[in-house]
């Protein structure tokens, strides 16, 4: 039967400081953050404070467990930060300058340091580590660590006054602990510090280093931690965000190459062909005979339901009202779960030529010889303001690309709505949601949903023939907790809904107040 070791800290104030490596707020508390405290009360309690013996035993158990399920508050970052004013460590100058007979302030020796803390509605965190086999050295560990808990003084910052305990939890009294549930995930969420083994003879070289650090009439300076982990923290209320990989469009002599957003798919098809020649050559290992056909280059069997496959995402510009939509980036997406085999797949993607079916696809020279396809360049995400729009986390996202419907609508409201509500369980929007639809777009250079124009001839973007005969409209989708209140819920990109959405169609970005 499942149980858990569960060590408990209990904040004596409802404002916590700790921060990560990035100085952005750390919530909820690493693992490490905790065997840190763990560890100094261990230290006080049995008076090692050089080295650590009566509590070592027990360390190298809970440091050879899995990553703890952490259990915690919601924490909320105060509107207003405050200002503290920290002296440096120079009082034997100014007062060695009093004696002189000189003016001197230690308020010229002041490093400014802005704190934003967070605030927390309940005090406890707790920290869940399953237990599968009970053995006389599991059970002595966890008597040592349970006295060593309960002499904790603080978690994190000096003023982030806490209590500690722990005990041994069935699976029903962990369930009915009360907080946001964080679990190990391998995307989303946030990156935490775990211990792992060696941690805490890294914690202890550390602090011996520190004590020493002024030995011999100099300075030395402390060497950081480095025995951890980091593991990504993903909560409850999180959706998990699909993994993905950036490629910009390059020429050869470097510029950025833009290609018609009307002909996203055939872009999508040409990066779909690069990366199904390339896996046929260097699959990744443990996969099928056919996943080459059905991941990769995505031949679905017609009585498949859960199919599972790679999207070629072609990105059109969008970020102000003066955006040219052209395509200058492509994203490949996986389902959640398989970023190994995207990471796979973007090595071997990185640097390669596009290869063109017709070889005009990027316009003619001046010559009127077809210009050479582009490369595909890796980028990252996190700078650049197009594909944010894509991948950030909203409550509200609007389709730049028509989404088409899985059957033909017959004008029929109801029918239209049966049919939305369709494309979204096939796609894998689990996450409540109102939806509304319309012919047009929200974002101004994008194209209508209508198929023909006035006089019958084709408009809009590009659609193959087998998606011609369906319903196609663009959506607006805001997402909510399922309560009456309906209270919002952020969702992570990429989204994409309907027939079409593993080549670009049914995109969906942001939008911001003042336009796209």
């Amino acid at each position: 039967m499942i149980s858990y070791f569960c060590i408990s800290i209990r904040f004596l104030q409802p404002y916590v400081h700790g921060r990560r490596d990035s100085g952005v707020s750390e919530w909820p508390p690493s693992p490490l953050r905790m065997m840190q405290a763990l560890i100094a009360a261990g230290a006080g309690r049995w008076n090692e404070r050089i080295s650590l013996e009566r509590v070592q035993p027990a360390l190298r158990w809970i440091e050879s467990l899995p990553p703890p399920q952490i259990v915690a508050p919601k924490g909320t970052r105060c509107s207003q930060a405050y200002r503290l004013y920290v002296p440096d460590n120079v009082a034997d100058k100014v007062a060695g300058a009093w004696c002189r007979g000189r003016d001197a302030s230690i308020a010229d020796y002041r490093v400014e340091k802005d704190v934003a803390p967070l605030f927390i509605d309940r005090e406890a965190v707790y920290y869940l580590y399953e237990l599968r086999e009970s053995s006389p050295d599991q059970d002595e560990s966890i008597r040592t660590l349970t006295a060593a808990a309960r002499s904790i003084t603080h978690l994190g910052w000096g003023i982030d006054m806490a209590v500690g305990d722990a005990a041994v939890l069935t699976l029903e009294q962990a369930a009915g602990l009360e907080g946001i549930r964080w679990r190990p995930s391998p995307v989303g969420g946030v990156p935490l510090r775990v211990p792992k083994p060696g941690s805490p003879d890294d914690l202890v070289r550390k602090h011996h280093d520190f004590l020493n650090r002024l030995v011999g009439g100099g300075f030395r300076p402390v060497p950081p931690l480095r025995a951890f982990d980091i593991v990504r923290y993903r909560s409850e209320n999180e959706v998990a965000q699909r993994p993905f990989r950036l490629f910009e469009l390059r020429n050869l002599d470097g510029s950025r190459c833009r290609y018609p957003h009307r002909r996203l798919m055939h872009l999508a098809g040409m990066v779909r062909h690069l990366a199904t020649e390339a896996m046929k050559l260097d699959p990744p290992r443990g996969v099928g005979g056919d996943w080459v056909e059905s991941y990769v280059a995505g031949h679905a069997d017609g009585n498949s339901r859960n199919h599972r496959q790679f999207s070629y995402l072609p990105l059109p510009s969008v970020g102000h009202e003066h955006a040219d939509p052209g395509v200058r980036r492509v994203m490949i997406a996986a389902p959640v779960g398989d970023e190994a085999w995207l990471e796979h797949l973007a090595r071997w993607l990185s640097g390669q030529r596009l290869q063109p079916e017709r070889g005009d696809e990027f316009g003619m020279d001046q010559d009127g010889k077809p210009n050479p396809p582009p490369l595909l360049v890796p980028m990252r995400h996190d700078r650049d303001g197009v594909v944010r729009r894509y991948t950030a986390s909203a409550s509200v996202w609007h389709s730049f690309t028509p989404v088409i419907l899985p059957g033909h609508d017959d004008h029929q409201p109801d029918k239209t709505r049966v049919l939305i509500e369709r494309a979204l369980r096939q796609s894998g929007i689990e996450q409540p949601c109102e939806f509304e639809w319309s012919p047009f777009s929200r974002f101004r250079k994008s194209y209508s949903a209508h198929k023909y124009d006035r006089n019958g001839k084709l408009q809009g973007f590009f659609r193959p023939n087998y998606l011609l005969s369906q319903t196609a409209v663009h959506l607006t989708l805001r997402f909510h907790d399922g309560s009456e209140q309906k209270r919002p819920v952020e969702v992570p990109g990429p989204i994409t809904v309907g027939a079409g959405r593993h080549c670009g169609l049914g995109l969906f970005a942001t939008i911001d107040a003042d336009g796209d």
